[in-house]
């Protein structure tokens, strides 16, 4: 009876060692994401499917060119200057140019190796403020209606409005400063925001320090 009990022990072990072998190091039972897909049927459907506007929306074409000051380039940013690596941490950037007290505290800001800082940005959507060489191009990707242009507090500026019926994908950008043969362009930028209209452009102007 006790070898039939060893016996089974064995097998079971076996069992288990195969199929660890099969599908790999797996982590306690306890730790395992619990995925429940959707019962069929109850997927999330696309905003054009329930939003008659998003849906006229997205078969406008989108537009390419020159608008304003700017260029509107989807997809495709301003230049930053030449950046040679390797780049590095910097905590000194509070006194840069690029720097608003606005963008706060604790951000991760790096220093090309010929001491250029490109960019300091809050986060990955802004707010912050870049370097630019050449045409101030813009990457909004959307019809002409919805681009609009502004100017806020002398700086010509740029905002690419909402998906309709889509809040939080507001884009504005402006010009601080043009490019010349000694200095780099500056860009003010926010990426999809919240924000309407007037308060994306009134955060800008804070930045810039003026009032628009």
């Amino acid at each position: 009876m006790k070898s039939l009990r060893w016996l089974g022990a064995l097998i079971v072990l076996a069992v288990g060692v195969a199929v660890a072998a099969v599908t790999g190091s797996v982590p306690p039972f306890s730790d395992r994401p619990h995925v429940i897909p959707p019962p069929p049927g109850e997927e999330p459907r696309p905003l054009s499917e329930t939003n008659p506007a998003a849906a006229a929306d997205q078969a406008k074409p989108i537009f390419t060119g020159p608008l304003g000051e700017f260029l509107v380039t989807p997809r495709v940013a301003a230049d930053f200057p030449p950046c040679p690596g390797p780049r590095r941490r910097t905590e000194s950037y509070k006194s840069h140019e690029l720097y608003s007290p606005i963008f706060g505290e604790g951000l991760e800001v790096y220093e090309c190796a010929n001491g250029i800082i490109p960019y300091i940005m809050r986060d990955y959507a802004g707010p912050g403020k870049r370097y630019f060489v050449g045409p101030a191009k813009i990457p909004y990707e959307a019809p002409f209606d919805r681009l609009v242009l502004l100017t806020i507090g002398g700086h010509p500026a740029i905002a690419q409005l909402s998906v309709p019926g889509d809040p939080g994908g507001l884009r504005i950008a402006a010009i601080e400063r043009f490019p010349s043969t000694h200095l780099p362009g500056i860009l003010v930028v926010i990426d999809n925001t919240s924000l309407g209209l007037e308060e994306a452009a009134a955060a800008v102007a804070r930045i810039l320090g003026v009032r628009p």
